[in-house]
């Protein structure tokens, strides 16, 4: 077909401005196929339709795909959800200046592995094990790339071929299809489920152990939990009667070392029972780096060190970095490295009112205050929910329309429909994003029918 000539070259369309602009967001490379491919594409609708060529919806194709590209690039976002540590928006966010306190460090050389007392090989926890054991107590102390690294690593080094007892109302799923007994299978150790979903006693516990019993797993109850006719034993009282080749461990999950946030025991409150070891993340609670933090006796962690597995494991210098600068600053209480949650825990509800009345007020009529309740997150405790106001948009638009509206502005805003309502909460905003989500919702409310 003759008219297929009329067809841009590829090198015309990349020197677009529309088109050149994702050079920076995507790369010239993946922004030179995608005009490929989709030339490519229309080329071939036109073989078959014999339409004539209309450059306008070739560029609408490419621009689009284009966009879509965009979209899945992993960027900045604003959390109007009111969920504090939110997996799915990377949980908890890293204090800026701590990311710019480690700058030097990750982004030179570093004596990750090396001595500077005698030249030697040294070794990656340095100093992070004597500050994780002021922080949280604890022998010792070792670090992996996550919390399902860490059981695994545990279950891997002390249990394979042997049982683990776990109560039956603990063999949780958590996001991404985790489940507590396929991690057992795969690190090669054997389930032994005991209790039933609600009730579990001490007995169940000890008159499941024999021989080949290496571990009793006490695993954090994540986002869910059993109200009612329930019980749970006394974990002090359950450690103190294991005999002496049983382990304790114990999977504290979020990492809550808390004592504001209720119905969770912290992480110090179990090591003050002894355990063997207890595993967590530090990108939840704690709101560092991620990572799966393993406190516990000296000889086992130890003993997790020298697993081949560790290598497999074991996160980068970002990791450490990150980590140790922050525990540092929290142990000054210099406020440099404050923990977001217990900040917000403790505002008076007079300052959630006031950064909602700042939402409210650009237009008190399409955006109405509302008093609801906040969560921590982060598969911690789903029981524990807290006070603050959100702004509910008043508007014709379906609520999936104006929540995707939303979500494509940039930055992208995320907020939640509640009982057929859009909402959004300041109290995981910000004071720049707070601004920024101010100037979107002025136009907004000038723009949309409400």
């Amino acid at each position: 077909m003759r008219q297929l000539s009329q067809i841009p070259p590829i090198e015309k369309l990349l020197n677009l401005p529309e088109i050149e602009a994702y050079f920076t967001l995507l790369s010239r490379t993946i922004v030179a196929e995608i005009v490929k491919t989709q030339v490519k594409e229309y080329r071939n609708e036109l073989v078959q339709t014999n339409q004539s060529v209309d450059i306008t919806l070739l560029l609408d194709k490419i621009l689009v795909k284009l966009a879509y590209q965009n979209k899945i690039r992993i960027q900045p976002i604003i959390n109007a959800t009111g969920i504090v540590v939110h997996t799915n928006l990377g949980r908890s966010p890293l204090p800026k200046a701590i990311w710019q306190e480690v700058g030097d460090i990750v982004c030179n050389y570093s004596n990750l592995e090396l001595n500077l007392l005698n030249g030697k090989r040294g070794n990656r926890m340095g100093l992070l094990n004597q500050v994780l054991q002021a922080y949280f107590g604890g022998e010792s102390s070792i670090i992996v790339n996550n919390n399902a690294a860490a059981l695994h690593l545990i279950l891997k080094t002390f249990a394979e071929g042997k049982e683990v007892i776990v109560s039956r109302g603990e063999q949780i799923q958590i996001g991404g299809g985790f489940r507590i007994p396929d991690i057992l299978a795969d690190s090669g150790a054997i389930l032994r489920d005991v209790g039933t979903t609600n009730i579990t006693t001490i007995d169940d516990y000890l008159n499941a152990i024999n021989d080949n019993t290496a571990i009793v797993l006490i695993v954090h109850q994540s986002n869910y939990y059993i109200e009612g006719f329930s019980q749970h034993v006394d974990i002090k009282q359950l450690a103190a009667n294991l005999p002496e080749h049983v382990m304790l461990v114990i999977d504290q999950g979020s990492g809550n070392h808390l004592a504001a946030i209720p119905s969770e025991l912290s992480v110090n409150n179990y090591l003050k029972i002894e355990p063997d070891l207890i595993c967590f993340s530090g990108d939840k609670i704690l709101g560092g780096p991620q990572s799966g933090i393993i406190l516990g006796k000296k000889d086992k962690i130890n003993k997790l060190s020298k697993h081949p597995m560790m290598r497999v494991l074991r996160p980068g210098k970002e990791t450490y970095a990150l980590l140790e600068k922050i525990l540092i600053h929290r142990l000054n209480r210099d406020g440099k490295a404050d923990n977001s949650v217990e900040l917000l825990i403790n505002q008076p509800l007079s300052w959630h009112l006031a950064r909602a009345k700042q939402l409210a007020d650009i237009a008190p009529e399409k955006l109405v205050l509302k008093a609801t309740k906040f969560m921590v997150g982060g598969g911690s405790t789903p029981r524990a929910q807290f006070d603050t106001w959100a702004i509910s948009i008043n508007s014709n638009l379906h609520t999936s329309t104006l929540i995707e509206r939303l979500r494509n502005n940039n930055p992208p805003i995320i907020g939640v429909i509640q009982n057929d309502q859009v909402l959004l909460y300041p109290v995981t905003l910000s004071d720049e994003e707070l601004s920024i989500v101010k100037d979107y919702l002025t136009i907004l409310t000038t723009e949309i029918d409400f």
